[in-house]
């Protein structure tokens, strides 16, 4: 019977050592998944590696970066964070960690880290156009809170009879949307800075121009529309 026993308990034993993975493992494993674009799968791969490695004092800048891209790409996007960042920390990647740390934060509707991200980014890669898009964007919709505040403020305005009841309420309504049109302004001029291919932005522009009665400049922004 203890014979019998101690051969159950070295089964069970080699059993559960078998059935350990090493990092290699996780690795090939997260490899795998990826190229199936099984983003989830390869992203617990790859963090169940960095787990082994970590303990072994080991720093494998490739597979920390694989993990926050994966974990951005399967939405999985608070888990994303620090594996970008410590890219970033790292400089693994060049622009590539920016970037996809910059669309977690525009997923998560972030746009204070957002800008926070590329700007860092564009710190050290200014010519980079994913980024420069990327910031056109971000500047995009912030302009655009105080553009819609604008456009709605005036739309009830034009839609409440005050223009023949009392023309100075009205007149009053249209002050207070230009107030918000002068705040979207230099956000959009901005955007388009970084993104003069960006066709909201150029609409906007024309739209802010001409309800500011800055005609020359809203001709322009319309020519530019037209030759696109």
């Amino acid at each position: 019977m203890k014979q019998l026993f101690l051969a159950l308990f070295l089964g069970l034993t080699l059993g559960v050592f078998a059935q350990e993975k090493d990092a290699n493992t996780f690795r090939n494993e997260g490899n795998e998944a990826y190229k199936n674009k099984d983003f989830s799968g390869a992203y617990q791969a790859y963090a169940s590696a960095l787990t082994l490695l970590e303990k072994e004092g080991v720093v494998d800048t490739a597979y920390i970066y694989n993990a926050g891209y994966c974990a951005f790409k399967a939405e999985k996007l608070t888990e994303a964070i620090p594996y970008l960042e410590k890219s970033i920390e790292l400089n693994y990647k060049e622009e590539k960690p920016y970037v996809s740390l910059a669309q977690v934060f525009m997923k998560q509707d972030d746009l204070s880290k957002m800008e926070q991200t590329l700007t860092s980014g564009l710190t050290k890669y200014p010519d980079d156009k994913t980024l420069r898009k990327l910031m056109s964007h971000c500047l995009l919709k912030q302009g655009l809170g105080f553009y819609n505040i604008g456009n709605d403020i005036k739309s009830k305005a034009n839609n409440s009879g005050l223009n023949t009841t009392d023309p100075e309420a009205f007149k009053a309504e249209y002050a207070k949307a230009d107030e918000e049109f002068k705040k979207a302004m230099p956000l959009m001029e901005k955007a388009y800075e970084y993104d003069n291919t960006n066709d909201k932005v150029m609409k906007a522009l024309q739209n802010i121009y001409s309800n500011l009665e800055m005609t020359d400049k809203a001709e322009e922004m319309k020519a530019k529309i037209g030759t696109k």
